[in-house]
């Protein structure tokens, strides 16, 4: 017997097999746990230790569970071993059990031996046999390549003889002889060709399958003299043809060319017979009316191109009609453009040299729309749309569109358009607009140059005399950058106008008895203060020119939105719905940007009139002076200056030039005079009361220190004083209430009135 082994370690699944068996003893009726530990959990597929742990710290401290879970695992070990001690007698004799496992398998080894020889000498046998049919395999394919190779060159030899002998048959029956022959025996010839054809294909594609053979090198050169000869009688026999005008023998013969691959060859025959003759007789009939050159090139162009057109027509129609409508010649052959438009762009480079020119752009617009309507009557003889981008592909209308220098127009109008506007932009002050000449009555009504420039050139951008559709979106974007333009600079001046009155302010430019607006004249003429702006427009416009300027601005968006962009829609309709409307959009965004530069217009101009009243309001300072020198009663009555305070809004609103602004604009320059007005005058009102109440404190303390003083007059006039800020702020708001502005309503003026109101009055605003 083998001696015994000692017992091997348990395995993972014993193991785990045993725990549950221990577990499931632990947890008998007999164990005294917790009634909150139930062991029983752990076994379940879904236990999470941690939610296991985070939902019992709640009532059980961490210790307790601790010592649970440590007395728990104690007492499964426990089991374990137990449960392991069992059967420990019957593991430890198992290997006691097992003798001669040796020899049995021996004997098992010994058949298994026997078969793995028998099978390897079979495997030997067929390797062999797999070899000696693979050789044979080889050499089988080298003799039917031999062969293929043999028959290639019999078959080459023997089409090579045949067309030898076509072509013999073809000289001999007049080879490129057209003259005085029938329409039946043309057609004979042209068939006798068409067969020559087929055999020069089939010769070319043998050549091509055998091309690295020596026999085929050698062969090579009769193949092409073959084809070169054919050719030469193809041409003669479609000039022929297409003299007779015969729909059978056109389509034999171009069939025959189509066989040999050369459409090229056709087309120039075509080129050279049907639309050379057109285009010379059409040139030569317009020189003898005069030369074809000058500033007038434009106009030529166009009754040149105009009379090719008609001429084409009227003598290709027919030769065009049969062609294009074979489906097998049309995708061959591209006669419009290597025939009809290669020879009508190489006559007009030699007649016309200069008309690609873009130095004048005004006759480089008209050439251009003559050369895009001659293109259309060509396609015009399409009848599909393959045919169409054929003849879009083709070398000649590639080089036809790359004659004409389209970005050296753009540019050329781009800087006549820009320093028009430009010109007008740069100058020191604003100039009246011109006059409007002819057709004025479509034309909107604008006061200064640099509005009427920004219309000038969009009217350009879109005019027929000066757009192309093939730059639309050049003069599109151009269109917009004058609108953008025209804002920044109404803007920009504001913005500029408003620096320099601060700048004049800062360096103590405001004078006794002088307007604000006059020291902003008088410091732009000095240069002083106001940047780079100092001597600009800006400065030296009057509220009733900025007016006008805002009322051009609402004219122009008017214009904008119901004449230019409809008639730029137009212009783009062939574009599709999706560029209307990203155009449209794009021009709702730089009417909005108008929009801003009136509103900076109409900021100004209520700036200026601001500056005006303040000048009158600046007579609050009085009023402390008033009542401390003289003996007053108790105030009932506004100030007079108050009402004269709104006096230069009131007077521009009534004047001609605001008559021209909208009631929206007439509503906005009221209010932000008003709101501007309002802060100023919280300012000094504050500033006055802080001076009343700081002169009051200083003469209480006066009094205080001499025995025997009242100190209650100074109180009087201390509280007539605020009485009659209070009375003056009332009849402020009832005056902006007659410039249509409900003074109530705004911020500025509800802070002036809890300054200077009663307590008891300080929330509730009444007139």
């Amino acid at each position: 017997m083998a001696a015994a082994e000692p017992p091997a370690a348990p395995t993972a699944a014993s193991v785990d097999s045993l725990a549950a068996k221990a577990a499931s003893l632990a947890l008998d009726g007999s164990s005294t746990l917790p009634l909150w530990f139930k062991p029983e959990l752990f076994l379940e597929p879904a236990f999470s230790p941690t939610a296991y742990v985070a939902d019992l710290r709640r009532y059980v401290p961490l210790e307790t569970l601790s010592s649970e879970l440590h007395a728990h695992l104690t007492a499964l070990k426990n089991k374990l071993v137990e449960v392991i001690n069992e059967d420990y007698n019957d593991f430890v004799s198992l290997s006691t059990k097992l003798v001669n496992v040796d020899g049995s398998l021996q004997r098992m080894q010994a058949p298994l031996l026997e078969l793995q020889e028998k099978l390897e000498a079979v495997r030997s046998a067929i390797s062999e046999q797999a070899g000696e049919l693979a050789s044979g395999l080889q050499r089988r394919q080298a003799v039917a390549e031999a062969r293929a190779l043999l028959e290639l060159m019999q078959d080459t030899a023997h089409v090579m003889s045949k067309v030898d002998k076509l072509l013999g048959e073809v000289r001999a029956a007049g080879g490129a002889a057209s003259e005085g022959v029938s329409p039946e025996e043309l057609e004979a010839r042209c068939r006798l060709l068409d067969r020559v054809a087929s055999e020069v294909s089939r010769l070319q594609f043998y050549a091509a399958r055998g091309q690295e053979l020596e026999f085929m090198r050698a062969l090579q050169p009769r193949i092409d003299g073959a084809a070169e000869q054919l050719q030469g009688s193809l041409d003669a026999a479609l000039a022929a043809t297409l003299g007779s005008q015969s729909p059978v023998a056109l389509g034999v013969c171009l069939h025959a060319y189509a066989a040999i691959a050369r459409p090229q060859a056709a087309e120039a025959v075509v080129r050279q017979t049907l639309v050379a003759p057109v285009v010379q007789r059409v040139v030569a009939e317009q020189k003898a009316k005069s030369p074809l050159a000058g500033p007038a090139g434009g106009a030529q162009l166009s009754e040149v191109l105009a009379a090719v057109s008609e001429g084409l027509k009227e003598r290709c129609s027919p030769f065009l009609e049969h062609t294009l409508s074979q489906p097998a010649a049309a995708q061959a052959f591209n006669f419009l453009g290597g025939s009809l438009l290669a020879e009508v762009l190489a006559a007009l480079e030699d007649s016309l040299p200069g008309m690609f020119s873009a130095g004048v752009p005004a006759t480089f617009h008209a050439n251009f729309q003559a050369a895009v309507r001659f293109l259309d009557s060509l396609e015009a003889f399409c009848t599909t749309q393959q045919q169409v981008e054929q003849l879009r592909a083709s070398p000649a209308y590639t080089a036809w569109m790359k004659k004409w220098s389209l970005p050296v127009y753009f540019s050329l109008r781009f800087q006549d358009i820009g320093a028009a506007l430009e010109s007008k932009l740069s100058a020191a002050t604003l100039q009246p607009a011109p006059p409007a000449g002819g057709g004025a009555a479509a034309q909107p009504t604008l006061q200064w140059a640099p509005s009427a420039a920004v219309w000038a050139g969009l009217q350009r951008c879109a005019s027929p005399d000066i757009f192309l559709p093939q730059l639309a979106d050049k003069f599109v974007r151009l269109a917009l950058q004058l609108l953008a333009r025209y804002a920044h600079w109404i803007t920009a001046g504001m913005r500029q106008r408003s620096e320099a009155a601060a700048a004049t302010a800062a360096a103590g430019g405001e004078q006794q008895g002088t307007a604000p607006g006059q020291q902003q004249q008088q410091a732009g003429e000095g240069g002083g203060g106001g940047g780079s702006s100092g001597n600009g427009w800006e400065v030296a416009a009057s509220p009733e020119q900025l007016a006008g300027l805002r009322q051009d601005v609402d004219t122009l968006l008017a214009a904008l939105l119901s004449n230019f962009v409809p008639q730029l829609a137009a212009l783009l309709g062939s574009m599709g719905q999706e560029v209307g409307e990203a155009v449209a959009g794009a021009f709702g965004e730089a009417a909005e940007e108008l929009e801003g530069a009136g509103a900076a217009l109409m900021g100004a101009v209520a700036a200026s009139l601001v500056d005006k009243s303040v000048v009158v309001l600046k007579q609050l300072r009085g009023i402390v002076a008033t009542f401390r020198m003289t003996a007053r009663a108790l105030p009932t009555r506004p100030s007079h200056y108050v009402s004269m305070i709104l006096a230069p809004l009131h007077q521009f609103l009534q004047a001609e030039v605001a008559s021209g602004l909208s009631a929206e604009a007439r509503q906005q320059l009221a209010a932000a005079v008003v709101v501007g007005v309002s802060s100023r005058y919280l300012h000094l009102a504050d500033d006055t009361l802080s001076t009343v109440r700081k002169t009051e404190s200083s003469l209480k303390r006066l009094k205080a220190r001499q025995q025997g003083g009242e100190g209650g007059a100074a109180t009087d006039t201390d509280k007539m004083i605020e009485l009659q800020l209070f009375l003056d702020v009332q009849e402020f708001g009832r005056q902006a209430k007659q410039a249509s502005v409900d003074a109530s309503s705004l911020d500025s003026y509800r802070q002036l009135w809890r300054l200077v109101a009663p307590q008891e009055q300080a929330e509730t605003i009444s007139f």
